[in-house]
């Protein structure tokens, strides 16, 4: 067996960036996706008739402050600069999120200037209203969880911003490739010493003498057999409709309890640059639904518990007897990671791997 070859099992953003760190180190990296396409939960249909970039698994934004992260996509695509801001709706009325000075002028209708910020959200009062009408239902939609069992604490932990900054995320790369998501993915693998095998699962079976990258569910790969990790779901649905721009932005979150989706994405708003795409007289909406993962649903969310940890580190028990089986990504490790920590974590697995094969 030759010793510089690999196998990669799955084509989402982990295992894309593994294989072709590994190829250009030399290695033939045989790459096993077991849906009919590349690009794991990334993955984009163009609509043929307007143009959208319809993201089938629910809106990603990539947005990073790790230089070498930044570096390394944009050998592949460029970015379009998009900036991601998310609105909310609550009682008929628009707020921006996340928490800052927009949103709490509005919904106390104040007039606060940013050092009265922090005094006025170290109130108990301020702090509940704001939980009761952001952060209440909303959590409970998204886990499936009782009212009264969602922890108030849980606006503690949220960050306040005393400006009225309304860019959802504080990294400053941020965009969507201009291309298309899936153009990443796809020159990510145009590699001489790459060789793309579609609608092909790895099996613990299939494990020789090579080391394999897997980047499945891990209670998947070992059939279960202590049990399914519990996961949070989504479903969606999606409505064409005859309007040029049907809400102004690309997410409104949904957090009062009478709406049963979580969230409404618009996509040709990611390609604001997209004339033609923005002036079309149709868009795309679709809505999101959270619930709880069942045997055949696509997993989206861990649910992290005292149960799941232990059940999580059985597998993990169970994957370290084979050592040429290293399992990373984000169901592999059962931890859900924006797209750049999923690159940063392949990045350092492949350097890890080859410092130790040197």
């Amino acid at each position: 067996m030759d010793n510089r070859q690999v196998t990669v099992a799955g084509a989402g953003i982990w295992g894309c960036t593994l294989a072709r760190v590994l190829a250009e180190a030399g290695y033939k990296v045989r790459v096993l996706e077991k849906r009919s396409q590349i690009g794991g939960n990334v993955r984009c249909e163009t609509d043929p008739k307007t143009g959208i970039e319809v993201h089938v698994y629910g809106s990603h934004i990539f947005h990073t402050h790790l230089p070498e992260v930044w570096k390394f996509v944009n050998r592949f695509v460029e970015f379009n600069g998009y900036q991601h801001k998310v609105l909310a709706r609550h009682a008929g009325k628009t707020y921006f999120l996340p928490l800052g000075l927009a949103l709490v002028n509005q919904f106390f209708g104040v007039e606060l200037t940013p050092r009265e910020v922090p005094a006025f959200m170290a109130d108990e009062a301020h702090k509940r209203a704001i939980f009761d009408a952001f952060f209440r239902n909303y959590t409970s939609k998204q886990w499936g969880k009782a009212p009264e069992d969602i922890d108030p604490t849980i606006i503690q932990r949220v960050p306040v911003r005393a400006t009225y900054d309304v860019n959802y995320f504080n990294d400053y790369h941020q965009g969507i490739p201009a291309s298309g998501y899936n153009s990443l993915f796809e020159r990510m693998l145009d590699h001489p010493d790459i060789a793309l095998s579609t609608a092909q699962a790895f099996t613990l079976e299939e494990l020789g003498t090579e080391t394999v990258f897997y980047s499945g569910p891990i209670d998947e790969l070992f059939g279960f057999k202590f049990g399914p990790l519990p996961w949070r779901t989504l479903r969606f649905e999606t409505e064409r409709l005859p309007v040029a721009d049907a809400q102004g932005t690309s997410v409104v979150n949904y957090v009062d309890a009478d709406v049963p989706y979580t969230r409404q994405h618009e996509y040709k708003h990611y390609h604001p640059e997209d004339k033609r795409v923005m002036g079309y007289p149709e868009t795309i909406v679709c809505r999101e639904y959270s619930a709880e993962w069942q045997p055949g649903d696509e997993p989206y969310y861990p649910v992290n518990n005292e149960e799941s940890a232990a059940l999580l580190k059985r597998y993990r028990d169970e994957a370290a007897q084979y050592p040429n089986l290293v399992i990373g990504g984000r169901l592999g490790q059962y931890k859900y990671f924006d797209m750049d920590k999923s690159i940063e974590s392949a990045l350092a697995t492949a350097k890890a791997y080859l410092e130790a094969h040197a």
